[in-house]
C-alpha cells in the first residue's frame, strides 16, 4: 500500500469513474485500475463495484476509502508543518509588488518587527507579468499583481487571491486644462503628451486607446515613478496608472496631482491580489504578515 493508491482510491470513490478519475490524476485508466486491483488483492477486499457506466465503492471500500482520506489529510499535514519549520528556520519571504505598493508592505512588516516576529522578507518592485515570471521560476515566494478579465486565463496554473478591485486613471497636475474635469473623454487625451510607466497593462492600455482613438504623443517610457511625477507636475504631462498603486504611494504628491476618470470605451477594471504557486505553503509568521497588509490595503 502506498500513498498513490491510497489518493487513487478516493479519487474514484469521488467521482465515480475510472475514466474521469485517470484524467484528473494524469494517468493512463489502465494503470489506475491495476493500482486498484493490487490494492484489493493486498487487503483481501473488493473496493469498487466496476461496470460500463461506472465504479461505485463497496460497503467494505466506503470504509476504506474513508480511512484513506483520513490518512492523507494526516499525511498534508505532516508534509505541513515539515515546510513550516523548514521556513521558520530561516523564515526569509521573498516578496514582488506592482509599483507604488513598498510603503505598505515595509509599514506593515515593521510593526510586526516591534511585535516580535522572526520574520524576514525581501521586496521588490516590478511590472506584473514579471511579477508571474518570477513566481513561476521559484525568484520569488509571492507576488502583488494587477489582472484584468482579458488576462485571467494567463495565470490558471497558479493560486491567484484577489484582494480589491479598482481601475487604470489618468493623473494630471493642477494646472492641467483636464484638472477640472471629473471624467475625460478620449478627444481630450488625444491632445495631451504622455509619460508612461513601463507596466504591461498600462502598455497594452495605451496600445488599445491608440487603436480605436489614433496615435498619441508620448514623450517617453520608464519605471521610476518620481520622473513621471516630475514630467506630469512641470512638464503639465498626462501619465496612466493604478488607482491603489498611486493611493499608497508616498512619494505621490497628492497636493499637485489630480487622478481623471475616463470614459469607459475601454475597459479599465482590474482585481488586485497575491500570486503563489499552487503547491507553495507559506510559514505561519509569512501568513500572519500577509493577512495584516491585507487588512491596510483593504
Amino acid at each position: 500500500m502506498n500513498i498513490e493508491q491510497l489518493s487513487y482510491i478516493v479519487e474514484v470513490a469521488k467521482v465515480k469513474s475510472l475514466a474521469e478519475a485517470s484524467r484528473t490524476l494524469n494517468i493512463s485508466q489502465s494503470a489506475l485500475s491495476q493500482a486498484i486491483t493490487k490494492l484489493e488483492a493486498e487487503l483481501s477486499l473488493k473496493l469498487f463495484h466496476r461496470n460500463r457506466t461506472g465504479a461505485t465503492p463497496t460497503k467494505e471500500g466506503i470504509f476504506i476509502v474513508e480511512r484513506a482520506q483520513e490518512a492523507l489529510h494526516a499525511i498534508y499535514q505532516v508534509k505541513e508543518e515539515a515546510r513550516n519549520q523548514l521556513n521558520n528556520s530561516n523564515d526569509l519571504l521573498r516578496i514582488s509588488v506592482i509599483p507604488g505598493l513598498t510603503s505598505p508592505i515595509v509599514d506593515t512588516y515593521l510593526s510586526l518587527k516591534r511585535g516580535g516576529s522572526t520574520l524576514k522578507i525581501e521586496v521588490n518592485e516590478r511590472a506584473s507579468f514579471e511579477i508571474v515570471d518570477d513566481v513561476r521560476t521559484n525568484k520569488i515566494d509571492i507576488g502583488f499583481i494587477a489582472i484584468n478579465k482579458s488576462n485571467i486565463d494567463s495565470i490558471t496554473d497558479l493560486h491567484f487571491n484577489p484582494i480589491i478591485r479598482g481601475k487604470i486613471l489618468a493623473y494630471v497636475s493642477k494646472q492641467s486644462p483636464l484638472a477640472n474635469t471629473e471624467v475625460t473623454t478620449p478627444e481630450l487625451l488625444r491632445q495631451q503628451t504622455f509619460v508612461i510607466y513601463k507596466d504591461e497593462y498600462v502598455e497594452n492600455f495605451i496600445t488599445n486607446f491608440q487603436r480605436l482613438y489614433g496615435p498619441i504623443d508620448i514623450f517617453f517610457k520608464t519605471t521610476n515613478l518620481d520622473v513621471i511625477y516630475k514630467a506630469v507636475i512641470e512638464l503639465g504631462a498626462v501619465t496612466i496608472g493604478h488607482d491603489i498603486s498611486t493611493k499608497f504611494n508616498v512619494n505621490h504628491p497628492p497636493d499637485q496631482i489630480i487622478a481623471i476618470d475616463m470614459e469607459d470605451s475601454i475597459d479599465t477594471s482590474f482585481r488586485f491580489g497575491w500570486i503563489t504557486k499552487n503547491d507553495n505553503i507559506l510559514s505561519k509568521e509569512a501568513n500572519r504578515y500577509i493577512d495584516e497588509v491585507n487588512r491596510v490595503l483593504k
